[in-house]
């Protein structure tokens, strides 16, 4: 009986002793992992903070720099849940299979969202447009009020609001309207092939220094563009500040035919003339 209770202490023992020593080897292990979490906490705001100061100096948009915090303060978390898991021994192999595998999903589900995402941050980087500009790109045009990420906001001359994905502006030319401070306003004349042409002249120049909103320089021109069937086309070109624009145009449309009727200047329309003959 005293051996088999001998052996029976000795086993529990033993028992104990490996429980221990196990014990021991996961609170090491642990207390590892915890400091690592700690010291790597402490070295991402470290790091952020370098990251941030170096943006700060950067000309890259508010919009990207805070896109880009957030991505390498992701990049940084990441990289230490990775660091702390490998060392409570979960293998890390399998974890970045799995993290892997879950971005692919992520990423081909959210595929046109991550279009938009990189058109947004193409143009904030280059700055095809501002916010107050007037643009055009393809079927669409409008001022343009606000420039997000995912999509600019515009408005349209008669106050419609439109939300353009930022891959549909990127797809195609775009047209800033308002980069320049001055812009030229082209207006097509037709008169009569009997019409004296240095007069047609002489009053659509005066028509340009009447108007105070039409520029001095470059100098106001007026050309011969075309012969047509029934009239000669004039190209009339003035120049002005991009503020401007639209109240030159339409005073320009206005006031040449005004002006031509006063002047009796023959503006004529598309005519067909018929001549019949008699037979015998």
């Amino acid at each position: 009986m005293d051996e088999s209770n001998n052996d029976f202490v000795l086993k529990e023992d033993s028992v104990l002793s490996e429980l221990l020593h196990a014990n021991m080897w996961w609170l090491k292990e642990l207390g590892t992992a915890l400091l690592i979490l700690v010291v790597g906490l402490v070295l991402i705001k470290i790091i952020m903070r370098f990251v941030s100061r170096l943006t700060e100096k950067s000309p890259l948009d508010l919009i990207v720099t805070g896109y880009l915090h957030t991505c390498v303060r992701t990049l940084l978390y990441v990289l230490l849940l990775i660091i702390v898991l490998g060392t409570l021994g979960v293998s890390v192999v399998s974890l970045v299979a799995v993290l892997s595998a879950a971005f692919a999903a992520v990423a081909l589900a959210l595929k046109d969202s991550l279009s938009n995402l990189a058109s947004g941050i193409l143009i904030i980087a280059n700055k095809p447009f501002e916010q107050g500009d007037f643009i055009e790109s393809g079927s669409l045009s409008g001022v343009v009020d606000e420039i997000h990420l995912f999509n600019c906001r515009l408005h349209t001359l008669d106050n419609k609001y439109i939300m353009v994905p930022n891959n549909t502006l990127l797809a195609g030319a775009i047209v800033n309207f308002s980069t320049a401070e001055q812009r030229r306003v082209d207006v097509t004349v037709q008169i009569g092939y009997e019409t004296d042409l240095p007069q047609v002249k002489a009053v659509l120049l005066g028509l340009a220094a009447e108007k105070p909103e039409i520029l001095a320089e470059p100098e106001p021109f007026v050309g011969v563009c075309g012969h047509g069937d029934s009239a000669i086309e004039l190209i009339f070109r003035v120049w002005c500040k991009n503020e401007d624009y639209w109240t030159v145009y339409y005073y320009l449309m206005e006031e040449v035919l005004l002006r031509f009727r006063r002047e009796n200047i023959n503006i004529p329309y598309p005519q067909l003339d018929v001549h019949m003959s008699k037979e015998v």
